[in-house]
């Protein structure tokens, strides 16, 4: 399967993203300040690995080191089986033109531009949740104007460190699906899932 480069300024609210749909042990981010020869072996190691189910390697990296990215060539032409790779960068110029020649490149606007989601998830509220879904009502955003809600709110938890388990983001995962759906879902019934479930989590640490 030929491996993606995702270019952003913001790694995180992406790297969740992209796991959505994925049993965290099928699985495996290697996150780094600078990506190492040392790190390209691990990536090595690890891709060799028996899996049952198609698994995601993630690499994202500020810099990325040329002997490593030499390293990772070939497995990256030829990956193992059910092995997808996606290698994220700020700047496609991070990447050496041989590794950028192999994968299908995705630039990302700058999550700065993404609309700051309209409640404070930090101090959710049952009260505050009912507002929010009764200024919905009746409205009709389009597919393209929820996602970038629902990209808000995931961008909006890493702010505000709060980690999600596997089980919560399955639920941001059915929201992307709600929302890809042929007949247009309600606002309410794709958000009021995720809102309750970050209150209930937020209720439960206090």
């Amino acid at each position: 399967m030929i491996g993606i480069i995702h270019i952003t300024q913001h790694f995180a609210p992406l790297i969740e993203e992209l796991v959505l749909g994925y049993e965290e042990q099928y699985v495996e981010v290697f996150e780094r300040e600078d990506f190492k020869i040392d790190d390209a072996k691990e990536v090595i190691t690890q891709s060799y690995l028996t899996r049952e189910k198609q698994s995601l390697i993630i690499l994202a990296a500020n810099k990325y080191n040329h002997a490593a990215q030499n390293a990772l060539l070939k497995i990256i032409e030829e990956p193992p089986s059910k092995i997808q790779f996606i290698l994220i960068a700020k700047n496609k110029n991070a990447l050496l033109p041989t590794i950028r020649s192999r994968m299908r490149i995705i630039t990302h606007k700058s999550h700065l531009e993404l609309p700051p989601f309209a409640l404070n998830v930090k101090k959710l509220n049952l009260q505050e949740i009912y507002h929010f879904c009764k200024q919905n009502e009746g409205k009709a955003p389009s597919k393209e104007e929820t996602k970038l809600q629902i990209e808000s709110l995931l961008f909006a938890l890493s702010e505000t460190k709060i980690k999600l388990t596997q089980r919560e983001l399955s639920l941001f995962d059915t929201a992307i699906k709600l929302n890809q759906n042929d007949a247009t879902e309600k606002h309410n019934y794709i958000f009021l899932p995720l809102l309750l479930r970050i209150y209930q989590k937020q209720k439960s640490l206090q």
